[in-house]
């Protein structure tokens, strides 16, 4: 079983008439029916932050939209969606139960990270919020179409009602400040460059201070006035502050570092500075580390200290060279950054590799070794205990208790049988497939980690990618998997070195030449593969299609070459033949395929090359009917050029049910259009929208066992349609930003997969739960 709910009837004193309450308890923490299957972790990670009452009270953030809280210190993850990547949290030093986060809109969160509401815009501001763009980005749209963005927040400790925030209007930059949590808000100064981090002192310190940071210098207000100072001369900005208040010297200590680094391309000075005067004199304090390599420049990439204790402090490093081996990691101090030591070394050398000693086993370095995680990207360090610290980084989450003697991941669980996640789901995947002669044998088609196998019925994982004959380039994406329904562990997968297609992203700057891939297939239920494309050189394979009708022993298969066309073999996958008669002549964007049962005719996908109208690169939808012989394109909706899935109707042949990804107008608050669902009734002829509402739909499925339809895409939706299509249902509880594709569970079909680009895969009810939370409380 991989979600266990329990029912109970929780323990209270209650009023006269009033019954008990009864609630769900979700071992996976969630406030709803609904849980996950995966392992954890396998995306970047960022903002770890503590909360200043519970050290055990921690939010993350990741790249791909969801955001993750836990009550039990890294023990369980709860993920929640604000509609957009978070950029910063900040707990109320006053009030234990507020927690602010900023993501595309500042939202406020006054039950523990449970419920959220938007600060900033104010609500009687705001016209409605609108997807934009090839990632559906969440676009807040105010009333007098002014762009506001938040860049940074401080939370006055002597008066947590009151909040100054760094904006950007308009491109305009400036300090608001707001008397009430958010309500009202006036203009305190202006500034040249975006405000990035905002200190504001403490009740102790004997002057009331606000320190608003940008990457260029410290605007200090004191005593009424403000005044600027700059970072020090030889360095040409700040990529990070950190900052804390020391009760013994009654001072705010601020931390930055500068440097070429991850966040900053330019060539610049190195520099982990110290000041304790608001940035009046600066002291570089790199050396101690510098020391440990004989003058070495490493990159720093973040540094985070504890609002309590700003004495200590950790930075993250790469590149520190020591003869012949090559450190990366975390170092720390435990005095204003004068000394440090290496609490976290993962070591590179010529022909091999050795995690840090003090590091907990977990699958990323398990599996891929510690430069694919890499060091951390954000660290944030407990303000009531400098010795616990969480780090995050390309896959991973990680902490100390223990000032950095150890660390342990907090992503992932072992289990008897592989690894099993902790609710910090940040993977990329395509789809999830069964084994048809064995239900406790699972495979996650992913991106970044490749295919992922389960023999426990989806409970606990493992690579499915290691040393068995996959080529190295190939092992980063699995996009398709397709077992043989009539032999036993026969299968074929197509996989690449290229992620994330059809992105626009992956081929904007260099296009598809590169790319690597190809198909592959296993006679052992994927123990061990064998290249099966070689005669069809390097490509991203995305798709790959069995005809069921065929003979076994020869199966006939069609492939999809992203820019490369369609492939079909009559022999099993031992050979292939191109098939692109009728196509675009250059670089056909083939991204998926479907068999019509009736007839055999097939269905395929071109994605489109541009998102914008430009009556270039427009995608397509291809009909054959004999075989791949041939194609035909039929006519797309008015207004429609991003066609990404086409299923057909098992009762009515010539129906079409097509998804469709919303072309992008002009404007920042104009919403895309030309997406959605469409139904023809006569085989691509005529079409009618029968679902607007969202934009961006990725994929269709259907579920012949309950004769319904479902769909997902970006807008953090997904549906279902118990009449043919015609009319569309949110299904409740589900709310991941970028969703991809619903899978109905094989073993059980009151529950569903849902597959997303970045949340890993959701498992639920297909029904929903009609009494699910949702995340943001708002009226739009």
């Amino acid at each position: 079983m991989l979600v266990l709910l329990v029912v109970i009837t929780a323990s209270c004193h209650t009023d006269a008439g009033r019954q008990p309450v009864t609630e769900y308890v979700n071992e996976n923490g969630r406030n709803d029916a609904w849980g996950y299957v995966g392992y954890g972790g396998g995306g970047a990670m960022f903002y770890p932050t503590v909360s200043p009452f519970n050290p055990a009270f921690v939010l993350i953030a990741c790249d791909m939209t969801g955001s993750y809280v836990s009550y039990d210190g890294g023990k369980k993850w709860r993920m929640f969606n604000l509609g957009n990547p978070v950029s910063f949290f900040l707990f109320d030093p006053v009030d234990s139960n507020v927690v602010y986060a900023n993501a595309g809109a500042l939202y406020r969160s006054d039950d523990r990270a449970r419920t959220w509401q938007i600060v900033y815009p104010a609500e009687d501001d705001i016209a409605g919020v609108i997807s934009k763009g090839d990632h559906a980005a969440t676009v807040v749209v105010p009333k007098d179409s002014i762009l506001r963005r938040v860049t940074a927040l401080g939370i006055d400790p002597s008066d947590s009602e009151r909040l100054v925030a760094g904006v950007t209007v308009n491109g305009q930059h400036a300090l608001l400040v707001s008397a009430d949590r958010g309500k009202n808000w006036q203009k305190e100064m202006d500034a040249e460059l975006p405000f990035i981090h905002i200190w504001i002192t403490p009740r102790q310190e004997q002057k009331h201070r606000i320190y608003a940071l940008t990457a260029k210098g410290i605007h200090v207000k004191e005593d009424g006035g403000w005044l600027y100072n700059a970072i020090p001369g030889e360095v040409g900005s700040m990529t990070t502050f950190t900052a804390g208040f020391d009760s013994m010297q009654q001072k705010t200590i601020l931390y930055g570092i500068s440097g070429t680094s991850y966040f900053n391309n330019a060539a610049d000075s190195s520099g982990i500075f110290f000041t304790s005067d608001g940035g009046r004199t600066w002291e570089n304090r790199q050396a101690g580390l510098t020391t440990l390599c004989n003058g070495c420049t490493p990159e720093w990439r973040t540094i985070a200290t504890s609002a309590r204790y700003p004495h200590v402090v950790y930075v993250s490093y790469n590149n520190l060279q020591k003869g012949d081996t090559v450190s990366i990691g975390v170092a720390k101090s435990e005095d204003y950054g004068v000394n440090w030591s290496l609490v976290w070394e993962d070591r590179f050398f010529k022909g091999g590799y050795e995690p840090a000693s003090n590091f907990s086993a977990e699958w990323i370095n398990e599996r891929f070794g510690p430069y694919w995680g890499e060091n951390p990207f954000s660290m944030g360090v407990s303000p009531s205990n400098p010795d616990i610290c969480y780090a995050t980084d390309f896959g991973r989450a990680i902490a100390t208790n223990n000032g950095g003697a150890s660390w342990e991941q907090v992503y992932t669980r072992k289990t008897t049988d592989g690894w099993a996640s902790r609710g910090l789901e940040v993977t990329t995947s395509y789809d999830i497939v069964m084994n048809p002669f064995d239900s406790s044998n699972f495979f996650i088609c992913n991106t970044d980690v490749g295919l992922m196998e389960s023999r426990d019925g989806g409970y606990s994982w493992n690579s499915a990618t290691r040393d068995n004959g996959i080529p190295g380039a190939w092992v980063n994406s699995t996009y398709w998997m397709v077992f043989d329904p009539a032999v036993r562990n026969r299968a074929w997968a197509v996989m690449s070195g290229t992620h994330d297609l059809p992105r626009p992203k992956m081929w904007r700057r260099a296009g598809i030449s590169r790319y690597k891939g190809g198909i592959l297939r296993t006679d052992d239920g994927g123990t061990t593969w064998q290249p099966v494309s070689g005669a069809l050189g390097e490509g991203a394979f995305t798709h790959i299609l069995l005809d069921p009708a065929s003979d076994k022993s020869n199966r006939t298969l069609y492939a999809c070459g992203f820019g490369k066309g369609v492939y079909k073999s009559t022999d099993g996958g031992i050979t292939w033949v191109e098939k692109n008669k009728g196509l675009p002549g250059k670089e056909p964007f083939a991204w998926r395929m479907h068999r019509r049962a009736a007839d055999g005719a097939l269905l395929l996908v071109i994605s489109r090359r541009t998102e914008s109208d430009t009556g270039e690169g427009h995608g397509a939808v291809y009909i054959s009917k004999d075989g791949a012989g041939s194609w035909m394109p039929l006519n797309l909706p008015e207004g429609t050029n991003g066609p990404t899935d086409i299923v057909t109707d098992a009762a009515e042949p010539k129906r079409l049910l097509l998804a469709a990804w919303g072309r992008v107008n002009p404007g920042v608050f104009t919403p895309d259009t030309g997406g959605g669902i469409f139904i023809s009734d006569n085989e691509g002829a005529t079409w009618k929208q029968v679902l607007q509402e969202d934009q961006h739909i990725h994929d269709i499925t259907y579920d012949s066992r309950t004769h319904t339809y479902y769909a997902c895409g970006f807008n953090s939706n997904a549906w279902k349609s118990t009449d043919s299509g015609n009319s569309w249902q949110r299904i409740r509880g589900y709310n991941f930003k970028w969703g991809k594709r619903v899978v109905p569970d094989p073993r059980d079909s009151s529950k569903i997969f849902v597959i997303t680009f970045g949340g890993g895969v959701w498992h639920g009810p297909a029904a929903g739960d009609s009494t699910a939370t949702e995340d943001v409380v708002s009226r739009f």
